[in-house]
């Protein structure tokens, strides 16, 4: 079940490259630092390829426990009480070995790259985690930088189910944490048939009237207990990835959710999703919800 409060465990999946080092400085800096929260570094050496010099398991164990002390140092430099920072080395497989120490985390944070070259769903566990993590991922993109001048936006992007109400719970509390406003996006666009019928001024309009009549209320009553969140909602007629990246733009934070099943990584995260996990300008933060039969 996800938690929204400011208590717990941020675990951060460090491997000592530029995504890791930014994981890690996000995390203090716009997580760690709001609450009571305790810092988990995580990391698992890599393999060598299988026609790369042989390494001994003792030197590689040796260099992993060099990055883990090298990014406790980092953390404890920025402010973090040693006594708040624990490191873990494993050599179990890498998205197991992360997904077995968030039983008790708040959230996972995780640096994530995207180029036409390097296709997030190819040589990367990113998506894996995001799929299957029980808690909360803050995925932070390397447009992200520690010294950019904050916009006090958090966006949030709903659709229209019952699991509404858990992602825009997270929002909010991640607008309040944060001082921010909150920007409540949902949108739609015609992509069949029968769906292209609803055109022309007067339907627009009212299904525009329909949609925020149905999203108004469940957003008020859990703005309720945030009464110091300012907040909007926004309906846009096109393309979802296309209006939550606009929407995000200059935004300090996206909130997506992300549904749970058995079934392929692929279905686990939908195209909106990895769409926007690819090109989102600013952090993303994937929300696990379960959806509830009819």
């Amino acid at each position: 079940m996800v938690t929204t409060s400011n208590t717990g465990v941020a675990v951060v999946a460090v491997d000592g490259t530029e995504d890791g080092h930014r994981a890690l400085v996000y995390a203090v800096t716009d997580l760690v630092a709001r609450g009571d929260l305790s810092l988990r570094l995580v990391h698992v050496p890599r393999g060598a390829p299988a026609l790369a010099p042989y390494v001994q398991p003792g030197k590689i164990r040796e260099i992993g426990e060099s990055l883990l002390q090298e990014a406790a140092k980092q953390a404890e430099d920025a402010g973090v009480d040693p006594a708040r920072v624990t490191t873990v080395l494993t050599d179990t497989p890498r998205t197991s070995a992360v997904l077995d120490h968030l039983e008790d985390a708040r959230y996972l944070v995780l640096g994530t790259r995207a180029s036409a070259v390097q296709h997030f769903l190819a040589g990367t566990t990113s998506l894996w985690l995001v799929a299957q993590s029980p808690v909360p991922v803050h995925c932070v993109p390397r447009t992200w930088q520690e010294s950019r001048s904050r916009s006090g936006r958090v966006v949030v992007g709903v659709d229209g189910s019952r699991t509404d109400r858990i992602v825009v719970t997270e929002a909010f509390a991640e607008a309040a944490a944060r001082g921010a406003s909150l920007e409540v996006v949902h949108a739609w666009r015609p992509e069949s048939p029968y769906d292209a019928a609803i055109t022309g001024r007067v339907l627009l309009d009212e299904w525009e009237k329909k949609t925020r009549d149905a999203l108004t209320k469940p957003i008020e009553e859990v703005a309720a207990a945030h009464p110091g969140v300012d907040w909007q909602l926004r309906l846009e007629y096109q393309r979802v990835p296309a209006a939550l990246y606009e929407a995000s733009l200059n935004a300090d934070l996206l909130v997506l959710g992300r549904h749970g099943s058995h079934a392929p990584v692929v279905v686990m995260v939908g195209s909106n999703t990895r769409t926007l996990l690819r090109n989102a300008t600013c952090p993303v933060v994937t929300v696990p919800v379960r959806s509830t039969p009819e």
